[in-house]
């Protein structure tokens, strides 16, 4: 792709706690996969030299905001987008073969392009969607710690938390009302995902608030 459709409000979003260094790492991060429509190599050092920045920073945004598989860094949001572009190239290249969009007056009788954009659209949708996910973010409080929304879900949908969800949201529940948290000093939901929180002792709850 040699251009891809940015979404300033989500960005900002998602990166307001990233320092500079990391902010235009993301960018870079971006530009590559979007360029190859693939996941970025697992060669973080190659990585690191293409986008070139220091390695530490090129690997800490990298677990931040893609998730490792076996052919690379993915990211949801790029793969949604990658589909639709492909699946506009397909029905352009169709229009093409056909010497050009016909005439009002003219009646298409080829066949459609196999490729179904309404299709790879509900794709898309199921990508963004799980069914406990949104309750677990909708009970974390509102803090600036609360970002990285995607990378949350992608490690959600990883470690299928969705069968253990509700011992989950009971923790935080649990959490948010404990000293610490309340104290302004609770963790950001990745970090609570990656480090399985839910399974520590629940804490202790704040003076004067009752924990139901």
């Amino acid at each position: 792709m040699i251009w891809y459709k940015f979404h300033i409000g989500d960005y900002l979003t998602h990166t307001v706690h990233l320092a500079d260094a990391e902010d235009l790492a993301y960018r870079r991060l971006l530009d590559l996969y979007y360029m190859s429509e693939k996941e970025i190599p697992l060669d973080t050092e190659l990585v690191a030299r293409k986008i070139r920045l220091d390695l530490d920073i090129t690997e800490s945004v990298l677990g931040e905001f893609f998730e490792k598989t076996e052919k690379g860094y993915f990211n949801h949001r790029c793969h949604a987008e990658i589909a639709k572009y492909q699946a506009q190239v397909a029905v352009n290249r169709q229009v093409g073969k056909r010497g050009g969009r016909p005439k009002k007056t003219e009646s298409v009788t080829e066949s459609k392009p196999k490729t179904n954009p309404k299709k790879i659209q509900i794709q898309i949708q199921n990508i963004n969607t799980s069914s406990k996910f949104d309750e677990f973010w909708s009970s974390w409080p509102s803090s600036k710690r609360k970002v990285a929304k995607s990378a949350v879900l992608s490690k959600w949908k990883k470690l299928g938390l969705d069968r253990i969800a509700d011992s989950i949201i009971s923790s935080v529940n649990v959490l948010k009302e404990t000293d610490q948290w309340t104290g302004g000093f609770e963790p950001a939901p990745l970090t609570y995902i990656n480090q399985r929180r839910w399974e520590d002792d629940a804490g202790t709850p704040a003076v004067g608030r009752r924990v139901i």
